[in-house]
């Protein structure tokens, strides 16, 4: 029988349909003592999560990547990620866990928000700044389990503040450029979209290029002008992403990944594979396994 990625709503709970406002949040030892500190790689059908950690460490696995962390700590995990942890013993904070739709309203009026919504990140925090957002995520933590009138929407409204605080200490960590949003980013974040929706079966980049109703061109410089990229590079970043999740976490055989990353040719996805990885899929998959 084909074992694939895990799919939770919360650790450990069966998966189900998310509600469009859907926000929680609980303490991490809550529900990490449960499973020994240890929280294996699983994915959630569309959830985000932002964790807090006040005591302790642990390391954060992503995607195939691993990441150390010490308290304080603030930790993004993005939406359709492959994630888990490695908590040490009596590592607690906080976990709070969004709906893909809520983010995707709330990122539309921030747009400048995107760095702490969409990207991987494990923020080291200074005394002042784990402070701040230790004290925004106690109110969130009331306000979830208190009744009081407007309660969804003071909780969203701290949910803002928090990853206002986290993008500006990403900032401060990375300085970057504020992200264009004229016309060839609008349509790349478009792109983006539609790859997440169809990068699983084999279209070419003018079939992408029509369903934005766009010529073939445009949308090559619209990618190279706001990403560097081209339109195929970032369609065969999102394939290569899914098939290393894949060979990490499943026992699918390399036939059916390829089938499920676009490609009709298996022998054709192993020669792509390997010229991106260095790697056959198989040397790939048994590189990675303890």
């Amino acid at each position: 029988m084909r074992r694939g990625i895990p799919q939770y709503f919360l650790y450990g709970e069966a998966s189900q349909d998310v509600d469009e406002r859907f926000l929680h949040i609980e303490p991490v030892a809550e529900r990490s003592r449960l499973h020994d500190w240890t929280i294996r790689p699983h994915a959630h059908r569309d959830l985000l999560h932002w964790l807090l950690i006040t005591r302790g460490g642990g390391t954060f696995q992503i995607d195939g990547g691993s990441h150390g962390f010490v308290k304080p700590a603030l930790i993004v995990v993005p939406l359709a990620s492959v994630h888990g942890f490695e908590f040490k013993p009596g590592t607690d904070g906080w976990i709070v866990t969004a709906a893909g739709a809520l983010l995707a309203r709330l990122r539309r009026d921030h747009t400048e928000l995107a760095p702490v919504v969409d990207e991987a990140a494990v923020l080291a925090l200074d005394p002042g700044a784990g402070a701040r957002l230790a004290t925004l995520f106690k109110a969130l933590a009331d306000e979830f389990r208190g009744h009081g009138p407007g309660r969804r929407s003071a909780a969203e409204a701290l949910l803002l503040q928090i990853l206002v605080n986290a993008l500006r200490r990403k900032v401060d960590l990375a300085p970057r450029r504020p992200a264009e949003r004229g016309p060839d980013a609008r349509l790349v974040e478009r792109y983006r979209a539609l790859i997440e929706e169809e990068y699983r079966r084999p279209l070419s980049i003018t079939q992408y290029a029509a369903r934005l109703c766009v010529s073939k061109e445009r949308l090559r410089l619209a990618c190279i002008r706001a990403t560097g990229s081209t339109p195929l590079a970032l369609l065969n970043a999102r394939r290569l992403l899914e098939a290393k999740r894949s060979l990490l976490y499943t026992n699918m055989s390399i036939a059916l990944i390829a089938e499920r990353c676009g490609f009709d040719d298996a022998a054709y996805f192993s020669r792509f594979f390997a010229r991106h990885t260095g790697h056959s899929p198989r040397a790939y998959r048994q590189r990675s396994q303890p």
